[in-house]
């Protein structure tokens, strides 16, 4: 095998052990969320406290994924994978193993250190060891394992619930992540430690603290209430933390989240094209649950079954749209992906009640396809254009960029879900009032009803009034997640009109002979 072909050669191996991380990590964000209702009651909690057993893992996920690049950076790629693949199995083990509350919340954060190293830095070992001519297609492939967990996670979950224990929600993460330890440590090279003569602590804490404060304001002041105080000083203190930390980190010779790469504007604009793409991903995958298990009565597994083909489908174009995008670029994946992710995203607006499921997987599976081509070339594009040793800290930058806006965006979606709820909870009572005429005539009818079982005239009224209270929130519920799949496609839109100024660099770079990383795997 002569040089070029040793330089162009991917490394299958490794990649496996990230796609085996990748998989864990994204696996537990799909599976537990299912089983929320179970473990209120086994863990003798209520149902305002359980939610921390999602709270802490994200949040602990959100912050760490900020160091991950520069922990990478300071004590080797390998050791720092492997070592948190062994946080996180061993996390998911004591979850199993929890008797209590508090343990499960402890436990959590341990899975949440190890999901935040796995995802950005498994990005940036890609990066390190792949010529770049091959990057689209590894990544492509590399992320057929999160969108597998989104098709296998729900269903998954709701039949562990259903005929196992919720235990084996966290013990089946166990032998997978031992088999990717030692798979890590026989297959990852070593790569190259950046020497760093200084530890950031000003930029670790004001890190840490600004997107602890911040997360948890935004994953809680639904819950809580915006005017809550201590919604109003997490904010406070998380936006001025995360200030001083940009200010800091400028003026820091070395650290620990490197804000100058955002001077590459193809960096810029690929992380806030991406960012968009995920957030408008986000709104479908966050309401569509709530509409098919709060609006249409399903269950988990029902709805995880209708994901299934969508997932599917965007998990076998990843790996397409990362060939095309070694061979053409992202420029006109993205535009072509945000056009079908909007068509599709508006045709949603018509689901209701009597919309048979395989109308609901067609759309959703149409809208597969644009995330498929779009998502990973508007996230490769930037990543690209980067140096090999700012790979860490720039896939950790662009990673909390996304992970923050997407909780914003989750944020932002729920409060307009509700805001448009009410409004047209208020607009339809009106329609159906007593003193109108459709409102007598609906009233009539179910009286009618209800007379003929048997019930009288006292229980006709109450199930009359039932029906129609109950009609009244199924439709507006419906119309407020309607008016949200057409905000989504509208972020679509935003995220085609950034992707006209992405310029696609000639990928002339290769991985040379000289580098550490190539050196090793051969």
């Amino acid at each position: 095998m002569n040089n070029v072909e040793l330089q162009e050669k991917v490394h299958w191996p490794a990649i496996s052990v990230i796609i085996m991380g990748t998989f864990l990590q994204a696996l537990t964000g799909n599976i537990v969320n299912v089983a929320i209702p179970k473990l209120t009651a086994v863990l003798g909690t209520n149902a305002n406290d359980v939610t921390w057993i999602l709270t802490a893992y994200m949040m602990t996920q959100g912050i760490v994924i900020a160091l991950a690049g520069y922990l990478g950076d300071k004590f080797g790629y390998k050791k720092t994978f492997v070592f948190a693949l062994i946080l996180f199995t061993l996390g998911s083990f004591l979850c199993g193993s929890s008797v209590g509350f508090s343990m499960m919340v402890i436990s959590r954060v341990l899975q949440g250190i190890g999901a935040g190293i796995i995802m950005p830095l498994g990005m940036a070992i890609c990066f390190r060891i792949t010529p770049i001519s091959k990057i689209g297609m590894v990544l492509g492939v590399w992320g057929i394992a999160g969108m597998a967990t989104m098709a296998i996670g729900p269903s998954l979950g709701g039949y562990i619930i259903e005929v196992a224990s919720w235990r084996m929600l966290f013990y089946i993460n166990v032998p997978i992540g031992l088999i990717a330890v030692f798979m890590g440590i026989a297959w990852l090279p070593e790569m190259e430690k950046k020497a760093t003569s200084t530890l950031d602590t000003i930029g670790i804490a004001t890190i840490c603290i600004g997107l602890f404060c911040l997360i948890f304001a935004l994953s809680k002041g639904n819950q809580m209430g915006w005017g809550d105080p201590v919604i109003v000083i997490m904010l406070l203190v998380g936006i001025v933390s995360l200030l001083v930390m940009v200010v800091h980190e400028l003026r820091c010779p070395e650290p620990v989240l490197d804000i100058r790469l955002f001077k590459n504007k193809l960096f810029t604009l690929s992380t806030i094209a991406s960012s968009v793409i995920q957030v408008a991903m986000v709104v479908v995958v966050y309401l569509f649950p709530v509409f098919m298990q709060s609006v249409l009565g399903q269950t988990a597994m029902q709805t995880g079954l209708v994901l299934l083909p969508p997932a599917l489908v965007t998990a076998i174009c990843m790996p397409i749209s990362g060939k095309l995008f070694d061979k053409y670029g992202a420029r006109n994946l993205v535009l072509i992906g945000m056009v079908i992710m909007a068509g599709s995203s508006y045709a949603m607006k018509d689901f209701n009640g009597s919309t048979s499921f395989t109308t609901m997987m067609f759309w959703l599976s149409i809208r597969g396809i644009g995330i498929g081509l779009a998502l990973s070339p508007a996230i490769n594009a930037g990543m690209v254009s980067l140096p090999k040793e700012s790979t860490g800290t720039g896939s950790s930058l662009g990673n909390v960029i996304r992970s923050v806006i997407s909780t914003f965006g989750i944020t932002l979606i729920t409060n307009y879900m509700q805001s448009r709820n009410a409004f047209h909870y208020a607009n339809l009572a009106q329609s159906v009032a007593l003193d109108t005429p459709n409102g007598l005539n609906m009233f009539s009818a179910l009286q009618g009803v209800g007379l003929n079982a048997g019930l009288g005239a006292q229980g006709g009224q109450i199930l009359s009034m039932s029906v129609l209270y109950k009609y009244v929130a199924q439709q507006s519920m419906v119309m407020a997640i309607s008016d949200c799949f057409i905000i989504g496609a509208v972020l679509c839109g935003v995220a085609f009109i950034i992707a006209l100024f992405l310029h696609d660099e000639k990928k002339t770079k290769v991985a040379t002979s000289s580098s550490p990383e190539v050196a090793e795997i051969r």
